[in-house]
C-alpha cells in the first residue's frame, strides 16, 4: 500500500530505461500525484509505481 510521502520509482516500458524518482503528494481513489525529482507533477495509476527501499547501511562495529 502507497502512502503519502513515499518515495516512488515509476516503473518502466522499455529495457535499459532509468525509472523515474519522486515523492508522493497526494492518493486519490484511482490515481496518485507524484512530484518527481526533475519538480514535474503528474498522476499516475498505483500499479506503476513501486517504493523505493533505502539500501541497508553497515553494521557499525
Amino acid at each position: 500500500m502507497l502512502k503519502k510521502g513515499e518515495r516512488v520509482e515509476e516503473l518502466t516500458k522499455k529495457t535499459g530505461q532509468r525509472p523515474r524518482l519522486g515523492m508522493i503528494i497526494d492518493i486519490r481513489s484511482d490515481s496518485v500525484e507524484v512530484r518527481w525529482d526533475d519538480g514535474h507533477v503528474s498522476s499516475v495509476t498505483g500499479a506503476l509505481l513501486r517504493p523505493v527501499t533505502k539500501p541497508e547501511e553497515p553494521a557499525s562495529r
